[in-house]
């Protein structure tokens, strides 16, 4: 889950985080020379996590956590304010037909991840759709590519890192673009570098980048505060969520990539 906030993108210098072995178990190995049964739980295999769980590095929580309560306060204060004034001026289907314009215009993005990726039917896929939405589908406004069947096939370049093998380093949360890590910023960086919008000027992209998100918060009311009311400490919360998908993110593009198809 991405807390999604308007914002200009930041690019840094990534670095390779080096795998760590986790130190194995001994408790059954010392119940066993000490002559106690080993107690065998059924059901452990079912009760046991699908995936292990990603070991996250934040040395730098203090600063986080400062960054956090300031995209905290941003949101309450500024976007969802906002957001609500909008929804009340543009119904849902004109946000809904605004926000496939945005990731329309997003395809160079896609289209070179897959290919990174060596998923060339996505590619293929994606483009054809492009070309769909493009043009029958006026800019993207509409999306008569998915009557057709042809799905969208999500791609960036932290999951093309991820998916070689590259560590997501440690944790970081940015002001205004929220929870990301070393991989996911350089990724980011990397992705805005192939986003057509990126090279209008300063004074037309801010306002256009401002309204996109502005546009998509609109279409999420109230899920940020449920998520802050269901967490102990949202910040411990989002941090997790935010590795967690990314990680997932990263296996599915490793499972679609073995079998040649989509996600």
């Amino acid at each position: 889950m991405r807390l999604c906030l308007t914002g200009c993108c930041l690019g840094f210098p990534f670095c390779l985080a080096a795998a760590e072995d986790a130190p194995a178990s001994t408790a059954s190995t010392n119940n066993v020379a000490a002559g106690e049964r080993v107690f065998d739980d059924p059901f452990a295999a079912e009760n046991a996590p699908a995936h292990p769980r990603v070991k996250i590095s934040d040395p730098l929580e203090r600063l986080n956590r400062g960054f956090f309560q300031f995209n905290d306060k941003f949101y309450f204060w500024v976007l969802k304010p906002a957001g609500r004034t909008y929804s009340k001026v543009a119904p849902e289907a004109v946000r809904s037909s605004v926000q496939r314009f945005f990731v329309n215009i997003r395809y160079p993005v896609r289209l070179a991840n897959n290919v990174l990726q060596g998923r060339l039917d996505p590619a293929f896929e994606e483009t054809a759709r492009f070309v769909v939405n493009s043009t029958l589908g006026l800019a993207g406004f509409f999306d008569p590519a998915d009557q057709m069947k042809l799905r969208l096939q999500p791609a960036d370049f932290d999951q093309t890192l991820g998916l070689y093998g590259i560590r997501p380093g440690i944790y970081l949360d940015w002001p205004i673009l929220g929870p990301s890590s070393v991989r996911g910023s350089f990724g980011i960086a990397c992705d805005t570098l192939l986003t057509p919008g990126t090279y209008l000027d300063m004074e037309i992209i801010t306002p256009v980048r401002s309204y996109e998100f502005l546009n998509a918060t609109s279409l999420h009311p109230g899920e940020y505060e449920d998520f802050k009311k269901a967490a102990l400490d949202p910040y411990v919360a989002l941090r997790s969520a935010y590795y967690e998908s990314r990680e997932d993110s990263v296996r599915k593009a490793r499972a679609a990539r073995k079998s040649g198809g989509s996600e």
